[in-house]
């Protein structure tokens, strides 16, 4: 517009409120309200009751919202990329007014210089200057007040003066109007350490540097690990040869350890180096063209992604061939065309990724025994046409939430100024070279998935390696357990002040939590105990074999059957009665203590019975084996109930990361990953519950407690406990605390539920006899033993209902899109 009539605009009235979040936010949160009261004299202001698409609504805002006249300034600056409004701005009459409110969202998370409102802010690593600078056609108009609260921060100067101070919050009121371009009000806020890092590691080399190479160093970890590993694997005693599903299950696995780490490195790498976009797509295509061949694909795939990747490069490395400039971004004014070949290089990327991951998981499937044979090879008329499908969805919802990012940052810009469209695919074109460079890091960022399944497949087959089931996971079984633990149940923590260097020190922790509750396991664990009675007596675990289990379950239930007779004897009964009653009670004492005792490991006559522990019975140590022979029956079973009773837990923390609050779906709906990442959340929500069931199963002979329920509270006491350290680092540095008081309920009630099915399950041949597994459980436990459990679970529930009532919106409320 080139006239908003500011004359007319004299009379109108201002307030402006700021408001900003610091304590519990990653970054700190700017919240800020302009109502603005214009006379209904005013030439624009029938404008403001219009349609939000109408073009004299939008000349209307742009007068009491932007500066009059534009076209001075720099294109680039016609945009607010940095200014977020959870809704339009509200609209109302009063008596001879129109009144605005126009509310803005930002965060400090980067550099420099930004416009949101009326507020120009300045970020710097020591001070964040905030100044107020009217719009042109409102600086005659009357500022009645404006108030600022810093939510906690200090400020170190203020100009001018304010009318009110006290407890961070500070009000001008009626203040005098600038002269000439200077801002109405400046206040200068010293940020914390925490905020001010956070402020800028995204814009700072040495904190971004440091930032990447946490990352890349648990990554690098990880593949070190399982590569070990998988190099044990190999190595068996002389006397015992390594099964063919064995060998193939530790080579996937130790190549898959040694493309990771890798793959991780190699596109980390141009960020340490800070390289420019053109480079960064190119290394990200060259890799995911990697990623592909070492996958072993068919001739037709691997000619396909080599054509593919050809293409992508051709783009990325001359992109002159093809009308767009060497850095691939347009700067400046002039045409902006190219949008096909970049589109095609984009696509070209995240299909070589896409391709390269579902081949390693199809020969992770394959190769370690977790698909049964025959199966179907991977074939790219039916495989790549449904990736291509993946791809060009994933590329309709970048462009679609790029399109309306741009209507956030340019829905006040003068549309009839020449460089609108310009900056319109301008921006569009930006914004598909980073989603580009961001492309390999989204797509590694799946690589846990298939390093777990690497690690099952390998648990797997050396489980089957050995003809007679063993009582334990081996000592490598044991270190594959605690990795998969590290990499797929445990709760991953986040940055501290805007930094992941110290992620390799969880990594670090969650594998030593695992084996401290194994060093626990070794003392107070059901079959870790020793046989009384003469001589050198065996463990439990040691006494028990495939072929004695059958007659473990039967004396187990045998010693229900005597116990429940016992104590239903002699109730009602005359003194015959109870005398008659008094022989068959020691009979019965007499059959419970033979049950007790356990025949000699070598069978040898005339040897000496050993007894079971005082401290427990035939029936704790029937429920300490299992249902399986194997332990990794128990491990796979535990997995399959540990998913099914994760699943309603995963919807609920789903629903509250994504619930209905207009500023959460803002973010999601501006973000080139936010649909994706709902997904990848449900599935790591979903497939932490069933790894956090197959370690429990897996470990379930070696942890202590007696029944099911008191294995799975010793695993989440680790799986607590680490996320209590990490909750240390976030309140050292002021974040929020997030969903984990919710994902650890969630996961005590998984683990409960599953310890409990598990118990049950461990006298599955029982269930003809009962109508239902309750009643099944009624048996096992015996009724007021099964009511405490009840109560411990309700217990549960009832504290996940307050906690997730408690922690109804601290974490998202102090989101931001990525």
């Amino acid at each position: 517009m080139s006239d908003c009539h500011a004359e007319q605009l004299t009379a109108a009235q201002v307030d402006v409120e700021l408001r900003l979040a610091n304590h519990t936010h990653n970054t700190a949160e700017g919240r800020g309200v302009m109502t603005v009261r214009v006379p209904r004299s005013w030439q624009y202001a029938d404008g403001l009751l219009l349609q939000k698409s109408s073009v004299a609504y939008r000349d209307a805002m742009h007068c009491l919202l932007r500066d009059e006249q534009e076209s001075g300034r720099p294109p680039e600056q016609y945009l607010r990329p940095y200014e977020w409004r959870s809704s339009n701005p509200a609209v109302s009459t009063e008596p001879g007014v129109v009144k605005v409110e126009y509310p803005t969202i930002f965060w400090f998370d980067h550099g420099g210089t930004f416009l949101v409102g009326p507020w120009e802010v300045d970020v710097q690593p020591g001070q964040w200057d905030l100044s107020l600078v009217p719009p042109t056609a409102l600086a005659g108009a009357r500022w009645n007040s404006v108030m600022v609260d810093l939510g906690g921060l200090e400020a170190s100067s203020v100009a001018p003066d304010p009318s009110t101070a006290g407890n961070g919050s500070m009000a001008w009121l009626d203040p005098d109007p600038p002269q000439g371009p200077s801002p109405l009000l400046t206040v200068r806020v010293a940020p914390p350490w925490q905020r001010a890092w956070a402020a800028v590691s995204s814009n700072n080399a040495p904190l971004l540097v440091s930032n990447k190479i946490g990352q890349a160093t648990w990554w690098v970890v990880i593949s070190a690990v399982v590569t070990v590993a998988a190099l044990r694997a190999r190595r068996r005693p002389v006397h015992a040869e390594a099964t063919v599903l064995e060998i193939r299950s530790s080579t996937v696995l130790l190549q898959w350890g040694v493309v990771s780490a890798v793959i991780i490195l190699t596109f980390l790498l141009p960020q340490y180096a800070l390289l420019d976009q053109p480079r960064m797509i190119l290394i990200g295509i060259l890799v995911g063209w990697a990623l592909t061949v070492t996958a072993r694909p068919k001739w037709s795939v691997l000619l396909a992604a080599s054509l593919v990747a050809a293409a992508g490069a051709l783009v990325a490395t001359w992109p002159s061939l093809f009308g767009l400039p060497q850095n691939l971004s347009f700067s400046g004014t002039g045409p902006v065309h190219g949008f096909a070949p970049l589109v095609a290089m984009t696509a070209a990327l995240l299909w070589l990724w896409l391709t390269g991951l579902a081949l390693w998981i199809w020969r992770l499937a394959c190769e370690g025994g977790l698909i049964r044979p025959p199966t179907p090879p991977f074939r790219l008329r039916r495989v790549g046409s449904g990736l291509a499908v993946v791809t060009l969805l994933l590329l309709g919802w970048q462009w679609w939430t790029q399109a309306r990012g741009w209507e956030r940052a340019s829905w006040l810009s003068d549309r009839a100024v020449p460089e609108y469209g310009w900056l319109h695919r301008s921006f569009l074109n930006g914004r598909l070279v980073s989603y580009a460079t961001q492309i390999p890091s989204w797509c590694a960022s799946w690589t846990w998935v298939l390093t777990g399944m690497a690690i099952v497949a390998l648990l797997r087959a050396r489980d089957l390696a050995f003809p007679v089931p063993l009582a334990y996971p081996t000592r490598l079984d044991r270190l594959l357990l605690a990795v998969f633990f590290a990499v797929v149940v445990a709760y991953h923590q986040g940055s501290f002040a805007g930094s992941q260097a110290a992620a390799v020190l969880w990594l670090v922790l969650d594998i030593a939590g695992v084996y401290a509750l194994l060093a626990v396991g070794k003392r107070w664990a059901v079959l870790a105990h020793h046989l009384e009675g003469s001589g050198d007596t065996p463990r439990l675990s040691e006494a028990i074999t495939e072929a004695s289990r059958s007659g473990l379950i039967a004396r187990a239930r045998r010693y229900r059957e005597l116990t429940d007779e016992l104590r239903d004897m002699g109730k009602g009964e005359g003194a015959a009665g109870r005398h008659a009653a008094e022989k068959e009670r020691h009979a019965m004492e007499r059959e419970l203590s033979g049950l007790h005792r356990w025949r000699s490991p070598t069978g040898a006559a005339g040897t000496a019975r050993a007894w079971l522990p005082g401290q427990y019975t035939i029936m704790d140590v029937a429920l300490s084996w299992g249902p399986h022979a194997r332990w990794w029956e128990n491990a796979r079973r535990a997995a399959l109930l540990a998913a099914a009773f994760g699943l309603p837990g995963t919807l609920v923390i789903l629903w509250f990361s994504y619930r209905a609050e207009q500023a959460q779906w803002m973010y999601t709906a501006q973000d080139s990953f936010g649909a994706p990442n709902m997904v990848r959340l449900f599935l790591t929500l979903e497939l932490a519950s069933a790894g956090a069931g197959l370690v429990l199963g897996g470990l379930w002979r070696l942890l202590p407690g007696r029944r099911g329920p008191a294995r799975a509270l010793s695993l989440v006491a680790v799986y607590t406990l680490l996320i209590v350290m990490g909750t240390l680092g976030d309140l050292i540095t002021d974040q929020p605390l997030g969903n984990v008081a919710i994902a650890t309920c969630q996961m005590l009630l998984v683990l409960t539920l599953t310890g409990l099915a598990m118990d049950a399950d461990t006298f599955q041949a029982e269930r003809r006899l009962w109508p239902s597994r309750f009643g099944l459980l009624l048996w096992i436990y015996q009724l007021r033993g099964f009511s405490a459990q009840i109560a411990y679970v309700l217990a549960q529930l009832g504290a996940l209902i307050v906690i997730a009532k408690f922690f109804i919106g601290p974490d998202v409320r102090s989101m931001k899109p990525p």
